[in-house]
């Protein structure tokens, strides 16, 4: 392995380059994310990354109908995926983290005219990709029962999970790779072509499923194994489609084999930016795990979990789209800076913010007028209704709050992750949990005091945001 790639200066020539390359890009009829219209080529970028997400969503929700229609154990097989999907989301964290870390290097390159630099820089995300993947096969070999037994659920619960996820751990490194070079394509400006990809792997996947869950059209009936194989080769397909779309010269960065020689400070800078970003999201998944836990000590324990779950179900619907303009963003930030262009990467930063503001305060509105119809669409239980409905009715000016989530898009498009990263450490574990276990345990207001501790501990957090995204000191970082 080489220790070092050869050395590039972010200032040198920005305008020379990108004047150079802009014919190809308008040849290639593609997003022109430096010149272009802000407002909609922001959009442009961002729906598609929505729409993937929502596909996401419900093949996600497609499993769980499946699964929770099977002959024998229904109940227990249900359980088993929710217990498999929470394990592997903590370390899909990860692969996030890189991911995004990946569109910050891209994006920036790109909008430079670095097409040499962005190759590689696509190339050791996929290695890393691979080489995490590896790692959870080994980790898996070694630890999945102790990391399956961690929930505690009944025997035959824990059964069903060890099936599923020792199948899913098997091919990890494919989906590593399926979402690092989703995020390849995100940071040279293309959301489209991802979106379809996700379209076809995500019909496999439903076909799939039907066909080895239940035993149609000749298929063995594999049950909650049949999810996990169908899982598996869909985003098999998915992964050589995107290799061959990066490797066919449709981008004008076209990976080479050549492009896979490594180099320890290619794997270094992205991992400078990715382990920040993968420890924020990994540190918010398991801040979760802890506000259940303190619900569990409340008077209705069971009711005030079941009122968190739906709570963040209705949040992600409006999530959802502000983690699309979050990576849109990104991207936008990222190669205006690249361009040399900063005044550019801020009005991209408000122009997104200002749609995600407008969205969110939509969301509010619907938290405050109609929260018990909003449960109810959940879960018809009255006790959840009530409480699930307190739950928005105190969240929904949070909501307002939150579109600040934008500027975390921008700062680590700027290749600034540390900030942001210190900012949720606060926001989650230092005025979070503490208040959350305080307001619940000794005021008497149980579940009530845990809403109003996520109310205040995001609005915090996100006026933090804001104010590091003000200082406008981001404009001046660039990776290196």
């Amino acid at each position: 392995m080489q220790t070092e790639s050869p050395h590039y200066d972010m200032a040198s020539n920005n305008t020379i380059n990108i004047q150079k390359d802009s014919g190809p890009e308008k040849n290639n009829k593609r997003l022109d994310l430096v010149h272009g219209p802000i407002l909609s080529t922001t959009m442009k970028l961002a729906v598609p990354i929505i729409l993937s997400q929502f596909l996401q969503l419900a093949i996600g929700i497609a499993d769980i109908v499946m699964i929770g229609h099977i002959k024998l154990h229904a109940k227990e097989a249900l359980a088993a995926l929710v217990t498999s999907n929470n394990l592997l989301g903590l370390l899909m964290a990860i692969g996030f983290g890189v991911g995004f870390a990946t569109i910050t290097h891209v994006s920036q390159h790109t909008g430079a005219g670095r097409e040499e630099h962005a190759r590689r820089s696509a190339s050791h995300t996929l290695m890393i990709g691979l080489i995490l993947g590896i790692i959870m096969i080994v980790l898996a070999k070694l630890f999945l029962p102790n990391l399956v037994g961690f929930f505690n659920s009944e025997p035959r619960v824990t059964n069903f999970a060890m099936t599923y996820t020792r199948i899913i751990f098997d091919f990890m490194p494919l989906f590593f790779l399926l979402y690092l070079g989703v995020s390849i394509m995100q940071g040279l400006g293309d959301t489209v072509t991802p979106l379809f990809i996700m379209i076809f792997t995500n019909a496999v996947n439903i076909l799939l499923n039907y066909m080895l869950i239940y035993g149609k059209w000749g298929a063995p009936e594999l049950g909650i194994a049949g999810s996990a194989i169908g899982s598996t080769i869909a985003r098999g397909l998915g992964t050589l489609i995107i290799l061959v779309f990066l490797m066919s010269g449709k981008y004008r960065m076209k990976i080479r084999i050549q492009d896979f020689r490594p180099y320890l400070n290619e794997f270094q800078a992205i991992l400078r930016l990715g382990i920040p970003n993968s420890i924020q999201t990994l540190s918010r998944n398991i801040n979760v795990l802890f506000l259940y836990r303190i619900l569990s000590y409340t008077y209705l324990p069971t009711v005030a979990q079941a009122s968190l779950g739906v709570g963040f179900s209705s949040e992600a619907i409006g999530f959802i789209p502000l983690m699309g303009l979050f990576t849109a963003t990104g991207t936008m930030v990222g190669q205006n800076l690249g361009a040399g262009n900063p005044e550019r990467a801020e009005q991209a930063a408000w122009s997104a913010w200002k749609s995600g503001l407008s969205l969110m305060v939509i969301i509010s509105l619907l938290f405050l007028l109609i929260p018990d119809k909003i449960v109810g669409a959940f879960n018809t239980d009255p006790s959840v209704i009530q409480s699930g409905s307190w739950y928005l009715r105190i969240n929904a000016i949070t909501q307002i709050f939150q579109s600040g989530f934008v500027f975390v898009g921008c700062l680590r498009g700027a290749g600034d992750s540390m900030r942001p990263l210190g900012a949720h450490l606060i926001g989650n574990w230092i005025i979070r949990l503490p208040l959350a276990y305080f307001l619940s345990t000794y005021t008497g207001l149980e579940e009530w005091g845990v809403w109003l501790a996520m109310a205040v501990s995001a609005s915090i957090e996100c006026t933090v945001y804001l104010y590091l995204f003000m200082k406008g000191d981001w404009k001046k970082m660039g990776i290196r």
